[in-house]
């Protein structure tokens, strides 16, 4: 009868399934915790940091690409140069347009100037405007050198434009000169008329 005791221990196969199966060796940190992973790669860890995805198969999953919102342009010479050229154009037609009305404005006047000259006269306490001849006949210098001038602005300005120039300048510059036109034409009309030469004359005497 042999002794059980010299048997030999039964081994007994490994689970494979349940609480005893014996799990492989990690080899990428799959079982280990979002804290000892970023333990792992010296990552602090807050309150914005997201545990690290894990698969199904015990994996880290990567994560998803981080896309930066998109850039502007930087402006080039060219934008620059388009930006320019627009606000050039708008300042030139306002510049036009304000020309225009101005005429518009200033072409009744001109036809009655001795009467306007004899309400300016009244308001002065000057008289009456005498020399009506003369100031009809300067009327009609101002007004037709204001058209000129502004059919001027508008072909040189329209000139510039198309050629990629700057234009604003020359309906302003055109603008000044008209009004220096005006002011000097009814200052001779007002000196060539004996009413003003009599107020003047008074005025010095009185004075």
């Amino acid at each position: 009868m042999s002794d059980t005791s010299d048997r030999e221990p039964e081994k007994r196969p490994k689970p494979a399934y349940g609480e005893y199966a014996e799990r492989p060796k990690p080899q990428y940190g799959e079982y280990a915790t979002p804290e000892q992973q970023r333990a792992a790669i010296r990552q602090p860890a807050t309150d914005d940091n997201e545990s690290v995805p894990i698969a199904d198969d015990g994996r880290r999953t990567p994560e998803p690409a981080r896309r930066d919102a998109p850039r502007p342009a930087p402006a080039t010479p060219d934008m620059i140069a388009e930006s320019r050229s627009r606000g050039d154009r708008i300042a030139t037609f306002v510049l036009l347009g304000v020309g225009l009305v101005s005429v518009l404005t200033t072409l009744p006047s001109m036809f009655e100037l001795p009467d306007v000259m004899t309400q300016a006269y009244a308001q002065f306490g000057i008289g009456s405007y005498t020399n009506e001849t003369f100031a009809n006949a300067m009327g009609w210098v101002i007004l037709i050198s204001h058209i000129i001038l502004w059919v001027m602005a508008l072909m040189l300005s329209l000139r510039r434009l198309a050629a990629g120039k700057i234009a604003w300048w020359v309906p302003f510059v055109i603008g000044v000169i008209a009004n220096i036109i005006y002011i000097v034409v009814i200052v001779i009309v007002m000196v060539n008329d004996p009413a003003f030469s009599d107020y003047v004359t008074h005025m010095s005497q009185t004075g």
